[in-house]
């Protein structure tokens, strides 16, 4: 396991846990009520599965992003979840039906953006100079749909660096807080809470800025605002330290929704034979009996 960051300091907690883990248990609370649950990053991913089996039955997932693992179970984390959801979703579904929820305000969405600066406005398009980047992403694809139907945006970014956290966004794929926002008459598509490797964040609704709303365990405000492109607003007393996954999280996590690890692949672990162990590990747990391998 990647990263432990700590050990058991409230009543249900075991044990050490890892990064990815505190960050699981972190995004979880946020999917509650009727609504289809995405996450984009692994981490934000395993933890709509976390909150339908723990806390929050009634939500949808859609495994994989695929329409054939639309309203599945909480099954298992693979690297190819359509294929083991599938058997477990109650009906198909299309990119039609999808825009018309995400128009209904029915999506709760944690975005992985590249950048995000200190009012909130987030990137995944590019990096660098849009008419000639120094890298080309995905586009901002359905971040300006979300920003005026989905009552509120949550983050999750893997690596807390200023290279990350970013005093401008080179391209807002969505809005932050400020005077642009009111001159529009945003009221929809608001900043939340974001999370990284290092703490728990939010914005100031006036775009003053980034604010410390808890640090894990370990980790300074000296050593979050080293890692920051810029000042974060300081904090007003004792800084409260995130609290640990419970036991019954872990339990959940490392034996019923991620028993490969597939977490660690927004761990220090990520890379090619961090890959290939997954995959074998796959076909090991998922294998049909009798097929050819």
């Amino acid at each position: 396991m990647s990263g432990a960051v700590g050990t058991a300091g409230a009543a249900g907690a075991a044990g050490e846990f890892t990064v990815e883990e505190q960050v699981i248990s972190v995004l979880a609370q946020i999917y509650r009520g009727q609504v289809i649950a995405v996450g984009a990053t692994v981490c934000a991913d395993i933890a709509t599965r976390l909150a339908k089996a723990l806390y929050a039955p009634e939500i949808v997932l859609m495994a994989g992003g695929s329409m054939a693992g639309y309203d599945c179970a909480a099954t298992p984390k693979a690297l190819n979840d359509e294929w083991v959801a599938s058997p477990s979703s109650v009906r198909g579904s299309d990119w039609i039906e999808t825009f018309d929820l995400i128009s209904a305000g029915k999506y709760a969405i944690c975005m992985g953006p590249v950048q995000v600066d200190r009012t909130g406005s987030c990137n995944i398009s590019v990096l660098g100079d849009w008419r000639r980047p120094k890298v080309a992403l995905i586009g901002a694809r359905g971040i300006p749909d979300d920003m005026v139907r989905l009552e509120e945006l949550t983050f999750h970014v893997r690596r807390h660096t200023p290279r990350a956290l970013v005093e401008k966004v080179d391209f807002r794929c969505g809005l932050g807080f400020g005077p642009e926002r009111d001159e529009l008459g945003l009221t929809l598509g608001r900043p939340g809470m974001l999370v990284t490797d290092l703490g728990v964040f939010d914005f100031d609704e006036h775009g003053a800025g980034l604010r410390v709303r808890s640090l894990h365990a370990g980790v300074s405000f000296e050593q979050v605002q080293a890692a920051t492109g810029f000042e974060l607003l300081a904090p007003s007393g004792k800084l409260p330290v995130t609290p640990p996954p419970t036991e019954a999280e872990l339990a959940c996590i490392r034996d019923e929704i991620d028993p490969l690890g597939v977490r660690r692949l927004d761990g220090p672990e990520a890379g090619p034979a961090l890959l290939a162990e997954l995959a074998e590990r796959e076909r090991e747990l998922f294998a049909i009996p009798g097929a050819r391998r």
